[in-house]
């Protein structure tokens, strides 16, 4: 059920300067004046690094962007995974003698400043022998002497300086095999090419080689151009092959049209003896040059995504229990009804299940945009998706299998096959009338010379020389590197590309529509008054230090967000084991005959109301109070966009109406269109009644699957869940708002860089065009104009 809002007008809070994170680099807006990182994890890792005499990282990293450091403690699961594959990776060794070996996926791994300070970080250790890193697979493998080198504590200190590690999976260490495919391909043509220029270059600089070593020399350029045509002309010839039976022409069609007749022109030419007609070094050099323009896109986007995934988790299994108190790491396959399964702090419930534990609570603002976490009765039903906030493991008793449950649509590897080639497969009107204008100026040529007298081998000639030359050779390297330039700009900003037709559906957009929880609002609730942590005492404030360290509940968080932000942070205060949580109230522990509560204010202080309070034994020491905090800028790049003329619209799913109006408010939006209360399917009904197909939607739940099927395009916060970034077309990161203006104005840019690169293309083509229609074209001109076009395209996609 949806609920339409009403609210009144807030004024506009004043604009705040933005600056840059000083250990990031992403922008955001101090809240108070001495702020200078946009998060808590960004300040210990930057003070961590200077502490530990690690300085230069910064002099190395230069203007360059990281991701905030938000993963500063891995998961209690992810972890036990970690430790198992170190334990085979020990275990399983050629000899005694061998050391160990373990290839991790490594997030934030970006540039020589991060190989730089992990390499630092790993000859910290004992037993440490050797490292292999790779940035642009985001991969890092290990090696080392079992015994000596403790590999679970090198894993806690890449997370507490900002780079999570995973384990990378079979198959993640390569490059995807069609890269892969391509890198050969594009070797083996580059060989055949300089052969072919090699027998074909005495010819053009005139030198006398006798009539025999001349056919000989023709020979060999023939059956180079031959086999190029054949390794990497296919590659072009199978995608053109099948965009024409889908009747929507791309570039690989004009491409393969141009390798095609230069080929046949040579081979018709050598036969006749017409050398006028030799273009082998062309069908070489121009398979060659397509080839590295395509393998350039395939590289720029395969990099974006790993990028993302080595900071994604990827949630595969879980924890069985058995009857007599084994525990065992399963698939998610593998869950049946009635099993008993672990929820480890901050996991993930598979499936819908009973609560076995005593009275807990789960956070539902993945699924329903609730961002209170809410509290279950030990046999309450938890939904699929819940997220524990307890501090300690829970028992649930799963309700039925996880085959066709709601995670494992959720989990379904998103289809991304449709994207890989859209740089060269989104159909555009130009291209269908470019490659028609080619083929009849190229028949109206030959027609004419023929019609003229001037014999078929002329006309022949005009008719070749068109179609060789009128080939998108520049635009084939000048668009991929354009594409490259703009992504790797885009990264240095925090917003990543996943979908190259992302592009193309963003033309049409005007309706902005966004999920409130997460994405409108901070994923970390804001302190309202901030100044009551420096007004505490150094002994209170260490007690609190260590009641928020492991806390995973919103207020818990929010709270050593401040913490660290204004007091930075103490490595002493780990949170011990005495800490106890009490579901529903609160936590505490006792020290020295001294408690120290934080909770409801009723059980920590004897205070009526749900204030939160922090007392020592049972003294009202602090009260604070928390609000959803606005993202960063989000009030002004609203403002801004709705002046450009996009309509703007909140589709929540959190129940509490009363409070996506006071966002709302506070974001000068219309009140007719706030929604909340909105179930998935309610969602994805709202962009599908009003122009789907001119629809952005932003959201970061797994209730927002349906939304972005149903939007033209689709984003999403970075949520660390790679179940939700794969089905969103671009993730961003930061506190800040910055990304969806940025997006839709380095789209504009990019439109209006492709359309001085199509005018330059136009007039290399009608100039060229020109001299073969007057007969002046010749295989040498076309050798020197073909890359003279490429340098100049490129040379304008590099200024970007």
């Amino acid at each position: 059920m949806s609920a339409v809002l009403t609210n009144t007008s807030l004024p506009e809070p004043a604009v705040v300067e933005e600056r840059r994170c000083d250990h990031c680099g992403n922008r955001f807006q101090p809240r108070f004046q001495a702020e200078k990182f946009c998060c808590s994890g960004c300040r210990v890792v930057h003070d961590l690094i200077q502490s530990g005499g690690f300085g230069s990282f910064y002099e190395l990293l230069g203007r360059r962007v990281l991701q905030p450091a938000t993963q500063l403690d891995p998961a209690g699961d992810q972890l036990e995974e970690i430790a198992e594959a170190v334990t085979a990776a020990e275990t399983d060794r050629p000899s005694p003698d061998s050391p160990a070996r373990l290839t991790l996926r490594l997030g934030n791994l970006s540039c020589t400043a991060c190989v730089w300070l992990v390499d630092h970080l790993f000859r910290q250790h004992p037993g440490a022998l050797r490292m292999s890193s790779d940035t642009s697979r985001s991969t890092l493998t290990l090696w080392w002497n079992p015994g000596d080198f403790d590999a679970l504590e090198f894993v806690r200190d890449l997370h507490r300086y900002g780079y999570p590690a995973s384990i990378c999976r079979p198959g993640e260490e390569e490059a995807p095999q069609e890269s892969r495919a391509l890198l050969t391909r594009l070797g083996v043509t580059a060989g055949l090419a300089m052969n072919t220029m090699a027998f074909t270059l005495p010819s053009y600089l005139g030198l006398e080689t006798g009539h025999e070593l001349d056919r000989l020399f023709t020979l060999v350029a023939f059956a180079s151009s031959t086999l190029a045509l054949a390794v990497g002309g296919s590659y072009f010839f199978q995608r053109a092959l099948t965009s024409v039976q889908l009747r929507a022409l791309h570039m690989d069609v004009p491409i393969s049209l141009g390798l095609i007749a230069a080929w046949l022109g040579s081979v018709a030419g050598w036969i006749f003896g017409v050398k006028e007609l030799l273009y082998f070094d062309f069908v070489a050099m121009f398979a060659f040059l397509m080839l590295s323009g395509r393998y350039i896109h395939l590289r720029l986007l395969d990099r974006n995504r790993r990028q993302l995934w080595a900071r994604e988790r990827e949630i595969t299994t879980t924890h069985r229990l058995g009857g007599n108190g084994d525990r065992e790491r399963i698939p998610l396959a593998r869950i049946g009804e009635g099993d008993l399964l672990e929820i480890s702090p901050g996991g993930m419930v598979p499936v819908e299940a009973i609560l076995d534990s005593d009275a807990a609570k789960f956070h539902l603002d993945w699924i329903n945009g609730e961002p209170e976490p809410v509290l279950y009765a030990t046999g309450q039903r938890i939904p699929a998706g819940a997220r524990s906030a307890s501090a300690h493991p829970l028992r649930v008793v799963a309700g039925h299998g996880y085959g066709g449950s709601f995670l494992e649509q959720l989990f379904a590897p998103a289809d991304d096959n449709f994207d890989e080639h859209s740089a060269a497969s989104s159909t555009h009107p130009i291209r269908k009338y470019y490659l028609i204008s080619v083929i009849l100026v190229a028949l109206g040529g030959a027609a004419a010379w023929l019609y003229a007298g001037k014999g078929a081998a002329s006309a022949l000639q005009v008719l070749i020389s068109v179609l060789v030359v009128s080939c998108p050779c520049a635009l084939g390297l000048a668009l991929p590197l354009l594409e490259e330039i703009l992504l790797s700009k885009l990264r240095k900003h925090g917003l990543f590309i996943r979908r190259h037709s992302l592009w193309s559906r963003l033309k049409g957009i005007d309706r902005l529509n966004f999920d409130k929880t997460g994405t409108l609002t901070e994923p970390v609730k804001r302190l309202t008054d901030p100044e009551a942590i420096d007004r505490l005492a150094p002994g209170s404030l260490a007690a609190l230090r260590r009641l928020t360290e492991t806390n995973h509940h919103p207020v818990g968080r929010a709270l050593r967000e401040v913490i660290v932000a204004r007091q930075g942070w103490d490595p002493t205060a780990t949170s011990p084991g005495s800490i106890e949580e009490h579901s529903g109230k609160g936590v505490e522990f006792t020290e020295d005959g001294v408690t120290w509560r934080l909770g409801r204010g009723d059980w920590a202080a004897g205070q009526p109301g749900d204030a939160c309070v922090f007392s020592r034994d049972g003294v009202a020491l602090a009260t604070f109070t928390f609000e959803e905090a606005i993202r960063d800028g989000a009030v002004e790049q609203l403002r801004r966009l709705r002046g450009r003329g996009y309509r703007l619209r909140i589709l929540s799913g959190d129940p509490d109406a009363a409070r996506v109006a006071s966002t709302a408010a506070k974001l000068g939006l219309d009140p007719a269109d706030v929604h909340a209360n909105l179930t998935p399917a309610e969602k994805a009904a709202f962009i599908a009644a009003d122009h789907p197909d001119k629809t952005l939607f932003v959201g970061d739940g797994g209730n927002d699957g349906l939304a972005f099927e149903a939007a033209a395009a689709s984003g999403s916060p970075a949520t660390g869940i790679r179940a939700i970034e794969n089905r969103a077309d671009f993730v961003f990161t930061g506190r800040g708002f910055h990304a969806i203006p940025l997006l839709l104005d380095a789209a504009t840019r990019r439109k209006q860089h492709i359309a001085r690169l199509f005018a330059v293309a136009l007039l290399y083509n009608l100039g060229a065009i020109a001299l073969c229609l007057a007969g002046l074209m010749s295989p040498l001109l076309a050798a020197i104009m073909m890359p003279l076009s490429s340098l100049v395209t490129t040379s304008m996609a590099a200024r970007v």
